[in-house]
């Protein structure tokens, strides 16, 4: 009669399999590819691809980094004015300011170090930071003058 009988019985499954070696095998098969693993050294090693045949020879100086652009603010008292300077160059208008900044690459996020003396007005000291954010440099910062520094 179907259906009579319980599952589990032994007429259900006829063939016996044992598991146990199986397992077994399982168990050794991890334990030699854990063996066998082999992980990626990082210490000690440093992966750095170095151009062939320029070795200890003598060679010309690359170009010097821009650490920052200088910006100078100076109070020229006979004149009654602020004397704007970028780097070693001197700045009458907005436009020779603007241009002056213009010449340091773009790339390289250069940071732009205004340098006032303490007798430059503020006004215009806030004018040289707008014409630097006017210019695309975000990192703008003031900085000790020159000369309070070499004290």
């Amino acid at each position: 009669m179907a259906g009579s009988q319980n599952p589990g019985e032994p007429s259900d499954n006829p063939v016996g399999i044992n598991v146990v070696p199986m397992v077994d095998v399982i168990f050794c098969l991890c334990l030699f590819f854990m063996c066998s693993l082999r992980f990626k050294e990082l210490e000690g090693r440093i992966e750095a691809w170095l151009p062939k045949g320029h070795g200890n020879q003598e060679f010309a100086a690359p170009p010097p980094l821009f650490d920052d652009i200088r910006v100078s603010l100076r109070w020229d008292p006979a004149t009654g004015r602020t004397i704007r300077k970028v780097g070693s160059k001197e700045a009458a208008s907005d436009l020779d300011f603007e241009q002056a900044l213009h010449r340091y690459p773009k790339h390289l996020e250069l940071s732009v170090a205004v340098d006032a003396s303490h007798d430059v007005p503020w006004s215009d000291a806030i004018h040289v930071l707008d014409l630097c954010r006017r210019s695309k440099f975000e990192k703008v910062e003031f900085v000790e003058p020159w000369q309070a520094s070499a004290r």
